[in-house]
């Protein structure tokens, strides 16, 4: 049976050799051998494990507790229970799909925060408080969706920040998105889908949107075919265990 270093199996997956020792660390892969000089000795079983984590760890933007199924999976393969990681694997990829489906509601409500045109809201201007106020979130929240890069905030001459119409529009997608438990990249990304159809507009979010909400989807598309080639590698590897 060949077998690889540490640096070896970096190369051949085309990552750090700290982060093949993270996977080990983690439980990702099965434990590794050492020499009697304390050097890592991987197996193809190792090299197969690595290329499953990889595979189930692409799609990061999907929920959080999705994260939880994911570990579930890659765990279980690396116990050697491929049965069972492929049964996860299955479960996980229905858990996609409702969300898909969930997914066209929340798109829904916000299109309707796009599309809305509140008196109360026009030519609003407010600071971090009254903003906080308004959307009945604490100010932490909104200096941590501003720290993570979901938004930027103009200001004032005197350098304070001002809070508009189009900021509470955004800021009201934001929380819509954090209340269905999107992760922050996800937000990331459908902010910038958001951004790029108005072309970077100062009214981008005031504008009339189109009838289909599908350009405004997350990517949970992509986490549905991720899923699917999960299901067909496990499948292999279930097929090839049993023909040994």
């Amino acid at each position: 049976m060949r077998t690889y270093s540490t640096s070896e199996i970096a190369g051949i997956m085309e990552i750090h050799p700290n982060t093949v020792m993270l996977y080990e660390k983690w439980g990702y892969i099965a434990p590794v051998e050492r020499k009697i000089n304390g050097y890592r000795v991987y197996t193809e079983t190792h090299l197969e494990q690595i290329k499953l984590v990889r595979m189930a760890l692409r799609s990061d933007w999907i929920k959080y507790y999705m994260k939880f199924e994911v570990s579930n999976i890659i765990r279980s393969a690396a116990q050697g229970d491929l049965i069972k990681a492929y049964e996860l694997s299955r479960e996980y990829l229905m858990h996609i799909q409702n969300e898909k489906n969930n997914e066209l509601k929340v798109m829904k409500v916000i299109q309707e925060i796009l599309k809305s045109d509140s008196l109360e809201e026009k030519n609003i201007q407010l600071n971090r408080n009254g903003a906080a106020k308004l959307l009945g979130v604490s100010i932490n929240i909104i200096i941590n969706w501003e720290r993570y890069g979901l938004l930027e905030v103009p200001r004032s001459k005197n350098g304070y920040r001002v809070y508009g119409e189009n900021e509470i529009k955004l800021l009201r997608v934001i929380k819509a998105l954090r209340q269905e438990n999107y992760r922050t990249q996800c937000i990331c990304r459908m902010l910038k889908k958001l951004k790029s159809k108005y072309n970077g507009n100062d009214m981008l979010l005031s504008e009339e949107t189109e009838d289909s909400g599908d350009w405004l989807l997350s990517f949970m598309s992509e986490a549905e075919r991720d899923a699917k080639e999960l299901i067909d590698y496990i499948g292999k590897l279930i097929s090839k265990k049993q023909d040994v």
